[in-house]
């Protein structure tokens, strides 16, 4: 059994560097009967195609790009790209051009290959057998696959992350061939074991926080949402250590901050330690900073709704904490494609070009001043209206249900309505419905929208 990532990494190399040290030896024997140093100038009189390939020599040339009776330059570009372009096509496992000789300003190549294995068996070890089929779907492992060093690397790196998301921490996989090939001719062939060692799933034993005062260990472990400590009175949340949850939730841990005012909070470290093969302790080092206010909050830029409306879905005053998250959300809620922030009042009235930017203008004192500088733009009409990927019904059955016409004003709440009401048609799944916003032009005051 061979590893065949280990393998073809190095054949790869050796194969690239033999190449070209061969091939700059040949044409350094020419160079020196012919008196020159530098590429020169050959008309290619042939070109043939050797090897262990099953490829049809004139499909392998006209891949290359190489055309007998062109003139080429050796060693140059044209040799390089159609090197490259042969290893693009992930076909072959081995690629060398020789300089097979010279008669006078013509050039006679070689392009000598040697295909990559096709997939014959997979052999899936270490899990139930319920779930091989869904693993070898999910990693493209059909017979007959072309067996690259990228996909046993890919195929490696997939499942022990698939497992590592579930709680098995340690998991790991390995990879191994085995060629099935016989002589020169027979097309080259591996069976593939994979083995998969879950281990045990790793689970936290406590989570600990150091320069902390302003909040609470108590309140810090409550916004990590998906990363808990043990607790026998807690059933709903398991304490299973997933490390792309736990990155998520060092986040939440500043929102944290962030929504009480301590907006220079931040993460100066943190560190796992092992209890034992199953469970762990996390140690997360802050700094708080000190609280902030806001100060006097201007709009600027605003000519369509006044001061007291855009304060009146801003709410927030002068002299209230400062929640760096809550400013954000009622800019622009990304949470919500409905929600009331500032970006939907103007996107809801036709202005889909604005832009609103809150920017601090000052933070003397810990009170920070701000400006919401907005930029408003000109009503936004749609132009085209179109619908793309429907084979369950008639577009008529689809376009009379869009809210959305051309010439009509742009409203978001429109767009919003037209993908919930498609989706109620029952012929689509609402939440795979993509408007595709397009063509947007600022200067007519146009957009295309493509469902």
């Amino acid at each position: 059994m061979n590893n065949l990532a280990n393998n073809l990494l190095l054949k790869t190399y050796i194969k690239s560097l033999l190449t070209v040290l061969i091939f700059i030896t040949s044409f350094a024997v020419t160079a020196q009967q012919s008196d020159f140093n530098q590429g020169k100038k050959f008309i290619l009189e042939d070109l043939k195609v050797t090897g262990n390939t099953n490829f049809n020599p004139s499909t392998v040339i006209a891949f290359s790009r190489l055309k007998i009776g062109e003139e080429i330059i050796i060693p140059g570009e044209q040799i390089s790209n159609a090197i490259k372009k042969l290893w693009d096509s992930n076909l072959f496992s081995s690629i060398d051009v020789y300089l097979a000789k010279t008669d006078g300003d013509k050039a006679y190549l070689e392009i000598n290959l040697v295909d990559l294995p096709e997939l014959n068996e997979i052999t899936i070890k270490g899990i139930k057998k319920g779930k091989i089929e869904g693993l070898i779907t999910e990693n493209n492992l059909a017979k007959g696959t072309k067996v690259t060093e990228n996909l046993v690397t890919t195929t490696r790196n997939y499942i022990s992350n698939k497992y590592k998301k579930q709680g098995y921490l340690n998991a790991k996989t390995t990879v191994t061939t085995k060629d099935l090939s016989t002589d020169s001719i027979e097309k080259a062939r591996v069976d593939m074991l994979v083995f998969i060692d879950r281990g045990q799933k790793v689970k936290i034993d406590n989570i600990s926080f150091n320069g902390n005062e302003k909040i609470s260990d108590k309140k810090l472990r409550k916004s990590m949402k998906n990363t808990k400590q043990k607790n026998i009175f807690r059933f709903l949340k398991r304490s299973k250590y997933i490390r792309e949850d736990y990155k998520d939730d060092l986040i939440s841990l500043i929102d944290t901050y962030k929504e009480n005012g301590y907006r220079d909070a931040r993460i100066l470290g943190d560190s796992t330690a092992y209890k034992d093969k199953k469970t762990i302790s996390l140690s997360i080092n802050l700094e708080e900073g000190e609280q902030y206010k806001f100060g006097k909050i201007k709009f600027v830029g605003n000519a369509v709704f006044t001061d007291q409306q855009l304060q009146s879905i801003l709410k927030i005053d002068e002299g209230s904490t400062y929640n760096g998250v809550e400013l954000r959300k009622r800019i622009a809620d990304d949470s919500k494609p409905d929600a009331v922030d500032l970006t939907n009042l103007y996107q809801d009235n036709g202005y889909l070009f604005s832009t609103i930017n809150p920017v601090e203008t000052s933070a003397e004192g810990n009170i920070i001043d701000m400006e919401i500088r907005i930029s408003e733009g000109k009503p936004a009409y749609f132009n085209n209206v179109s619908i793309s990927g429907n084979d369950k019904t008639n577009d008529h059955v689809v376009y009379r249900e869009l809210r959305t016409k051309p010439g009509t004003l742009y409203r978001k709440s429109d767009v919003i309505r037209t993908i919930r009401e498609l989706g109620q048609l029952g012929f689509f799944d609402a939440q795979q419905l993509t408007p595709n916003m397009k063509n947007f032009n600022t200067q007519d005051g146009t957009v295309d929208i493509d469902y």
